[in-house]
C-alpha cells in the first residue's frame, strides 16, 4: 500500500515542481560529490511552492497557509528542506494537519533507529507515508528484528529502501520469507537486501522461483560452493523486481500467456498443499486424543 500510493504522487509531481538546486552532500576526502553547502533559500516556503504542490496534490488545496507555514517551519527547525518538505506534504497530506508536537514526535520515533540524519530524510521523503508511524515501541522492536538478520542499522535501512512495508508487515511473514530464500533458494543475505523481494508475498516468490526451477533456469548453489563465485541463476532483483510480463519475456524466456497459464496452476497447488497439511493436523489432533482416552482407561 504504501509503495503503490508513493508511486502514484510521484508520477504527479513533475521535477520543475520544486525549482531549487539538488544537492548533494558527501564527506570531504571521500572521493564521492563536491559538498554544497545548503543556504537559507533552500529553508524557504514561497507561494509558488504552495501552488504547485495544490496542482499536483489536490487534496492540499483546503489547507490554511497558516498550517503550511507551521508545518513547514517545525520540518526546517529539524533539518528537512524545502524540497523534501514539499515531498513528504505531497505525498502525506495528512501531516499539513497534524500539530509541530505531533510531527516532532514521529520524527524521533524515527531518529531512535539510528540510520543517521541524512539516511532517515532520505527513507521519509522517498516514502511519506512513514511519517505516520506512531507507535515508537513497536517500531524499535520491527528494527531490532530485521538487524538480527541483516546485521546493522544500515543495511535495515537499505532494507526499507526497497521495501518500506516491512514496518507493516508481521515478524512470522518476514521471517517466513527470509528462511524461504536462504534455505531453499539458498541466497545470501546481502543478495536479498538488494532487491525487492521482501515486498513480495511468501507464494509470489515461490511461484517465479518454481517457474525457474522446472524451466532449468535455477539451481540452488552447494552449501560447498566458493560464495565469491558467481551464480548461474538469476539475480534475485530480476526474479521479484519485475512485472510478470517482464519476467516471462526477459527472464525466463517464455510469453506472458505461459506464465499466467502457471500461475493460476500453481495457486491450485499450494491450495491443496494447505488442505493435506490441515487434514494431517486434524489426524494427528484426533491419534492425540484417542491415546490420551486410552491412557485414561488403562489408568
Amino acid at each position: 500500500m504504501i509503495r503503490k500510493v508513493i508511486i502514484q504522487i510521484h508520477r504527479s509531481i513533475a521535477r520543475p515542481l520544486i525549482s531549487q538546486q539538488v544537492r548533494c552532500f558527501a564527506k570531504a576526502g571521500t572521493g564521492g560529490v563536491e559538498s554544497i553547502e545548503p543556504t537559507s533559500a533552500d529553508y524557504e516556503l514561497q507561494k509558488e511552492h504552495i501552488a504547485e504542490a495544490v496542482k499536483a496534490q489536490p487534496l492540499l488545496s483546503s489547507v490554511s497557509p497558516q498550517l503550511w507555514q507551521k508545518a513547514h517551519e517545525t520540518f526546517a527547525n529539524h533539518g528537512l528542506n524545502t524540497n523534501s518538505f514539499l515531498q513528504i506534504v505531497t505525498g502525506n497530506p495528512k501531516v499539513l494537519m497534524r500539530s509541530p508536537q505531533k510531527i516532532i514526535e514521529t520524527l524521533e520515533h524515527w531518529r531512535s533507529c539510528q540510520f543517521g540524519e541524512f539516511f532517515l530524510f532520505q527513507l521519509i521523503t522517498k516514502y511519506p507515508a512513514l511519517m505516520d508511524v506512531s507507535d515508537k515501541r513497536r517500531l524499535l522492536k520491527q528494527i531490532t528484528f530485521l538487524q538480527g538478520y541483516v546485521g546493522s542499522s544500515k543495511n535495515v535501512w537499505k532494507l526499507l529502501m526497497n521495501c518500506p512495508t516491512l514496518i507493516e508487515q508481521s515478524t512470522e511473514t518476514i521471517e517466513a520469507k527470509i528462511v524461504y530464500m536462504k534455505e531453499v533458494m539458498r541466497l545470501e543475505i546481502p543478495e536479498i537486501i538488494k532487491s525487492e523481494a521482501l515486498s513480495k508475498s511468501l507464494d509470489e516468490i515461490k511461484c517465479r522461483h518454481v517457474f525457474l526451477e522446472r524451466l532449468a533456469l535455477f539451481k540452488p548453489r552447494s552449501p560447498k560452493a566458493d560464495p565469491n563465485e558467481p551464480s548461474k541463476n538469476p539475480r534475485l532483483y530480476k526474479i521479484t523486481d519485475t512485472s510478470d510480463k517482464s519476467f516471462a519475456n526477459k527472464v525466463c524466456h517464455v510469453s506472458h500467456a505461459e506464465f499466467e497459464a502457471f500461475k493460476e496452476l500453481f495457486a491450485r497447488e499450494l491450495e491443496r498443499q494447505r488442505k493435506e497439511e490441515e487434514e494431517d493436523d486434524a489426524d494427528d489432533e484426533d491419534y492425540d486424543d484417542d491415546y490420551n482416552t486410552i491412557d485414561v482407561q488403562v489408568k
